[in-house]
């Protein structure tokens, strides 16, 4: 019996740390995704009106226009 157990245990590893593996990579690129917007949105909201005008924006769609830009990624 636990030759037949650790036999699907060694078979069933693999998947796993795949799995794992990929949830972590997952995890990390929403970390990533995150910094990136907290960037995009100080880079903004430091502009001038008159800067954000040239982009099309006013000061209170800032946040709107972040998440628009990566919710298109």
């Amino acid at each position: 019996m636990t030759v037949v157990a650790l036999n699907q245990l060694i078979h069933a590893t693999p998947g796993f740390l795949q799995r794992l593996g990929h949830s972590i990579a997952t995890f990390l690129d929403g970390i990533s995704e995150a910094r990136a917007m907290a960037e995009r949105f100080k880079t903004l909201s430091r502009m001038t009106d008159s800067q954000l005008a040239q982009h099309g924006l006013k000061r209170e769609e800032i946040p709107q226009a972040v998440l628009g830009n990566f919710g298109r990624n």
